[in-house]
């Protein structure tokens, strides 16, 4: 039986982000209901591969509730959950706003899905993903410094978006369980976006640090992709204190010198560092080094091509990745499950099926409740991550109600807690990333210590851990220890590659995943060019561990028992561009790299403006908007040879250049504002100071007051909840002692003086 068995969902996508939260909510057993958006919707055109793709095992119903109100309207009190993609008002228009939704079925949840939200100055403004993913500052990460920014080839926004959504969905569904009401949700994807940009805006907000592209060099030194013999390997120095044992390696004796043993040390001489392990890299095969980095624990890999990523054993050795017929027969080779647990069945069918019929479901029964406390008040989490992938994850529990308790060891702190002794509790990237959070500091060698761990367990409904595959039964605290204690207790397992395959034991960061997943290969200025991150996969890695825990918590709340997850982080970074690999298993070839552009819209692209580092955004996805941009270029943009998309796609290097002498002269903020108002998609590359001063931002109050810190918002507004993070992230051990004294444990609090601390740092 799957986790989401007789739930009913409609999707209504217009856009990426309502599909993919309808593909999660399908292959976990619900039955999905996908309508079209209607012809007069400038949508987001799906080839074959990509509609089997997002639109796994549902069925499609081409039922339009402008036409057809009263067929729409027994769906709708049929349904347990309605994913509006189709944009700000549409349905409303068509007679259907929230109002009258919750009158037909009082007990729907009902998750909007828009650019920028249901109300602000800017909440009609028209959006691609290229523009989403400008105005959310993920571009302003992205590409050479050198140069104009560059836009991800994975649909970043919207792919957070519809997994930001799959969790509201569960929360409304778990609340309505709880309350007996349905719930109204409103999700920007611009908003969830910006969760992948979290650590840079909290950055600016607390210290003034503007984050800028740097051609994917990474604070940390090395923590790159380096050209090797035969391509380029992934080479990471972590975990940090590894790195002496895998440094001889490099047979450069000037690498273990005093100036070189220290993180810190390679990091203020970065170049020299780099120059230094240059020979031995060339000499060796990227899968190799691959290998042997991971032979001495350290988290390298290689820059695999989709096809090497889709050849992967590991992924054979797990069955990862599955055969299913497309739409029109042909076959479709595509990623299976994101993530597997003994109970969360994944259904592999061909999709999008169409309905011969309007389904006859039966009406919901209506409810009359109210909703009550934070959305989660009432669950605990016990937080054993570290790094990032895995504290967002529990962070993301404890903004909704949560109480989240990260468990710390002194001897080897988070590295998001910095690399100096005296400013543990000091660093803007921890107040985020454990915003709302307790933290209890424990020695699981000391019996005492045991015991209150033992204790907090007894009262814990989910458990979240990010190390290798292993280590929390090395710890005594596996999946089956913790069910001893606590039988319906979930667990969800974060590792790098998974519990099991060749390369369980084996360890990642998100330099590490992206590049041997194969989604790192796929964003370039050109082909000739070099292949950029897209970082931080571990924000979404991170999401994708908030799905996993919600859809065991249901799955629980509905039959009971807890449940074992293992989510390889390897895995679910190639989920994000699952559709890529159909195109790449039929024809044997790497995806050709398009840049700024589109293969259908055009023009579009990334044109500066006035000022240092200012770019302007812009997608024109129909001839309507193309009319509108000329009109406002005027002079030669408005000959016939541009009348349409397949001229303007040819033509597209004469357009850029009238675009750009049309930008240059103006600010970007004013050309943007100039282009929405004239109908066509724009906007521009905001960096986190952009984000701070944002007006949209500022009129639906993103940003949150945590005790004095300011911090970023939440990834989206759930009704009868106000959310208020009541702390930063918690300084260390801070709450040892209440917790200490409820297990009944006196007098063995752990000493956290710096010279315990020290041993933490030794190596940075």
């Amino acid at each position: 039986m799957s986790s989401l068995d007789q739930i009913r969902v409609i999707e209504l996508s217009g856009h990426v982000a309502a599909a993919f939260c309808g593909k999660l909510m399908s292959g976990f057993g619900a039955e999905v209901l996908h309508l079209p958006a209607p012809a007069t919707l400038p949508g987001f055109a799906l080839g074959a591969d990509e509609q089997a793709w997002y639109h796994t095992a549902k069925q499609r119903l081409a039922l339009d509730p402008a036409q057809d109100p009263q067929a729409f309207a027994a769906l709708v009190r049929g349904a347990d959950v309605l994913l509006d993609g189709w944009g700000l008002g549409v349905l409303a228009s068509a007679g259907f706003d929230a109002a009258r939704l919750r009158t037909l079925n009082p007990a729907l949840v009902l998750v909007q899905v828009t650019p920028f939200g249901q109300d602000g100055p800017q909440a009609a403004w028209k959006a691609s993903d290229l523009t989403l993913y400008g105005l959310s500052g993920l571009m302003q990460s992205t590409g050479s410094g050198a140069r104009e920014p560059l836009n991800a080839r994975p649909r970043m926004a919207e792919l957070t978006a519809g997994m930001n959504a799959y969790c509201a969905a569960i929360i409304g569904l778990l609340r309505r369980e709880r309350d007996g009401c349905g719930a109204s949700v409103d999700l920007s994807i611009r908003e969830a976006a910006m969760e992948n940009y979290e650590a840079a805006i909290a950055e600016f907000l607390n210290v003034g640090k503007v984050a800028r592209r740097n051609g994917d060099e990474h604070n940390m030194v090395p923590w790159r992709t380096y050209p090797c013999a035969d391509g380029e390997a992934a080479i990471i120095g972590g975990p940090i204190r590894h790195w002496l044992r895998a440094a001889p390696l490099f047979e450069a004796p000037e690498l273990l010198s005093e100036k070189l043993q220290t993180m810190g040390g390679r990091m203020a001489n970065r170049a020299e560092t780099q120059e230094l392990m240059k020979p031995f890299l060339q000499r060796q095969t990227k899968r190799d080094l691959f290998h042997m980095g991971q032979k001495h624990r350290l988290a390298w890999s290689y820059l695999a091509s989709m096809p090497e990523a889709l050849a992967e054993p590991q992924h054979a050795a797990r069955g990862f990745f599955i055969e299913q017929p497309r739409a029109d027969g042909q076959p479709a080779t595509m990623p299976g499950a994101p993530f597997r647990g003994a109970d969360a069945a994944w259904l592999n069918r061909p999709a999008p099926a169409t309905a011969t019929a309007i389904p006859g479901w039966e009406p919901r029964n209506a409810r009359s409740g109210q909703a009550g406390a934070a959305p989660l008040a009432g669950m605990r989490v016990l937080d054993f991550t570290h790094d990032w992938a895995g504290p967002h994850a529990a962070r993301f529990f404890a903004d909704y109600g949560a109480e989240v308790i990260k468990i710390e060891y002194a001897q080897r702190l988070d590295g998001m807690r910095g690399g100096y002794v005296g400013k543990v509790n000091e660093h803007p990237r921890f107040w985020q990333l454990h915003r709302g959070k307790k933290s209890v500091t424990l020695d699981l060698k000391r019996p005492e210590h045991r015991a209150v761990l033992d204790e907090l367990v007894r009262g814990t409904d989910l458990v979240l851990e990010n190390s290798r595959a292993g280590v929390m039964e090395a710890k005594g605290y596996g999946y089956e220890r913790l069910r001893e204690i606590k039988p319906d207790v979930v667990m969800v397992a974060m590792s790098a590659f998974g519990a099991t395959g060749p390369y369980a034991s084996y360890c990642g960061y998100g330099g590490t995943l992206e590049a041997i997943s194969g989604l790192q290969s796929l964003t370039a200025y050109d082909a000739q060019g070099p292949a950029y991150r897209v970082r931080e996969m571990d924000v979404m890695n991170g999401i994708m561990g908030i799905c996993a825990g919600f859809t065991a918590l249901w799955q629980r709340q509905r039959r009971g028992g807890g449940q074992w997850i293992d989510l390889s982080e390897c895995e679910t970074t190639a989920w994000f561009v699952g559709e890529f690999f159909a195109e790449v298993a039929r024809s044997g070839q790497q995806p050709t790299p398009v840049g700024n552009r589109h293969p259908d819209h055009a023009p579009q692209g990334c044109y500066a403006g006035q000022g240092q580092d200012r770019w302007l955004l812009l997608s024109v996805r129909n001839d309507a908007e193309w009319q509108a941009l000329a009109g406002l270029l005027g002079g030669s943009a408005q000959d016939a040879r541009y009348a349409t998309a397949e001229a303007r796609r040819r033509h597209h290097d004469e357009i850029d250049a009238l675009v750009g002498a049309w930008s240059a002269a103006r600010s970007v903020e004013a050309a943007a504002a100039e282009l929405q108002a004239a109908g066509v998609p724009a906007g521009f590359v905001a960096s986190s100071a952009d984000l701070a001063a944002d007006p949209q931002l500022a009129a639906r109050g993103w940003f949150q007051d945590a005790a004095g810190t300011r911090l970023p918002g939440l990834p989206f507004r759930i009704d009868g909840f106000t959310p208020r993070i009541a702390r930063r992230g918690p300084d260390l051990g801070a709450d040892n002692a209440g917790f200490f004294a409820a297990a009944g444990v006196s007098g063995a609090e752990p000493d956290l003086s710096p010279e315990v601390l020290g041993t933490a740092y030794a190596l940075y």
